[in-house]
């Protein structure tokens, strides 16, 4: 018997995804992969490439069935990506410039720059590394996209317990997915099965379903597939003990007709980003939602465990005095599995870190507007003209989510000691996360009103820890 079976899938990006075409951008260090329209697609390549290494963990050698291998081609058939308009409908091979145009979608996703993220390499010291800027185009939170997956029936192998995998936090596309990009979520889903033996007509119906641009709006089959592999370590809900800033935004957040012209002229502001919100398969774009990147966040869980970790291991100050400036600016080998590690001379060096953090959604009271004066560093006094304002989230909450994925050897115990370490000083206060550290105004606490919890036994450790 012959029977075929088609998945349609529709996800939404849960955060700025980036999945670059390995090409520079004018002005940026990459460029995003595009369709024959010029809108933003997630390649078939790309799903396969992530679904086939999250299939590993199947059981009966149930990847090889799927994805193939080089005696044997997939048996999957995966479509691209593509992108939704503003209406929650696929976009069609070839469309004219002025329908994307006048599109709120797809004229933003059109751009060669939808938005971007600035990055900066840190030093062992939590400082921004001399030349270590670098921008990253990424499309905005929101997007939908739609593909199809077909594949032949086989009795031996049940389709559930792969596409439950499209539940694993780890089913993410892009660059820099182990610091909140690229997280993508299904929001509607539909498995139909043709049996072409027995009802020769249901190939015509299957090359209909396949081609329809309709796509499932209120069913989600996929949600209901149960994955076993959930591999949240921690969630830590924050909140801020005053006034509280993160990275530097564009936009003024929490305007209202009591602010003054000076205070509209703000010169710092917290970061925020744009993102799309569904509603009745109506997309609305909401111009600044502050948030805490992922990057951020796991750069100073990095630093924090980098020290906690001499600590326990004994590398102190004075027995380092004689080392050269490398040694001193890079973070002990040993942090290279949790965090990974980039080899620039020698590529197969590199590892990816066990360790993946999500970007953090803010939500905040009322903000503040804070003036400062510019200090000169001779002689103590006030700059001349060097007055500037700066805008301020008032007692935030947040909760950082800290991911781990499954551990192929034993953590290390100092490393191990060192990451519960610094999860209890970010409890008591005593690890800053935001900006402006220096002058108060990053201090978090957990917030009394949520559970802070931390899965330390999900960790393999090397001894046994009292």
């Amino acid at each position: 018997m012959s029977q075929m079976h088609v998945a349609k899938l529709v996800l939404e990006t849960q955060s700025p995804m980036a999945i670059t075409a390995g090409e520079r951008e004018t002005s940026f260090d990459s460029a995003l992969v595009r369709d024959m329209n010029g809108l933003p697609i997630i390649p078939a390549t790309a799903i396969a490439g992530v679904w086939g290494h999250l299939a590993q963990h199947l059981p009966n050698n149930e990847k090889n069935y799927w994805f193939g291998s080089s005696e044997k081609s997939s048996v999957l058939s995966i479509s691209n990506a593509v992108i939704h308009d503003q209406n929650n409908r696929p976009v069609l091979p070839f469309m004219a410039p002025e329908i994307i145009g006048n599109d709120s979608v797809l004229s933003v996703c059109a751009l060669v720059r939808p938005y971007h993220r600035e990055r900066v390499s840190l030093n062992d010291r939590g400082v921004a590394k001399d030349t270590g800027k670098f921008d990253q185009i990424v499309l905005p939170k929101g997007v939908r996209f739609s593909l199809t997956v077909r594949w032949q029936h086989n009795a031996k192998f049940d389709h559930t317990a792969l596409f439950a995998l499209w539940n694993d936090r780890q089913m993410a596309f892009g660059a820099s997915t182990r610091n909140g990009l690229g997280q993508v979520k299904v929001i509607a889903s539909e498995i139909k099965a043709f049996n072409l033996d027995s009802a020769p007509e249901q190939a015509e119906q299957l090359q209909q379903y396949v081609f329809d641009r309709k796509v499932p709006t209120q069913l989600n089959e996929i949600a209901s597939f149960s994955h076993d592999n959930d591999r949240l370590f921690a969630s830590l809900p924050l909140q801020a003990l005053d006034n509280w800033r993160c990275g530097s935004g564009s936009e003024l957040l929490g305007r209202n007709s009591g602010m003054v012209q000076d205070d509209l002229n703000v010169a710092i502001k917290t970061y925020s980003e744009p993102s799309w919100t569904w509603k009745n398969n109506q997309a609305n774009w909401v111009l600044a939602t502050p948030v805490l990147c992922g990057s951020s966040i796991k750069g100073i869980l990095a630093h924090r465990v980098a020290f906690h970790y001499r600590k326990h291991a004994g590398i102190w100050a004075e027995t380092m005095a004689g080392e050269n400036h490398a040694v001193w600016s890079s973070k002990p080998s040993a942090l290279n599995q949790l965090f990974g590690y980039a080899d620039e001379a020698d590529h197969d060096a590199s590892i990816a870190g066990i360790l993946m953090v999500d970007d953090c959604p803010l939500s905040y009271e009322h903000t503040v507007i804070r003036h400062h004066n510019c200090i000169d560093r001779f002689t103590g006094g006030v700059r001349d003209g060097a007055l500037f304002t700066e805008q301020l989230l008032y007692q935030p909450r947040f909760t950082v989510k800290v991911w781990l994925k499954v551990q192929r050897e034993s953590l290390d115990k100092q490393v191990y000691q060192a990451l519960l370490d610094t999860l209890a000083d970010l409890k008591n206060g005593l690890l800053p996360m935001g900006a402006g550290s220096g002058r108060g105004n990053s201090v978090v606490m957990a917030d009394s009103c949520s559970p802070w919890v931390v899965n330390a036994q999900m960790l393999s450790v090397s001894e046994d820890v009292a």
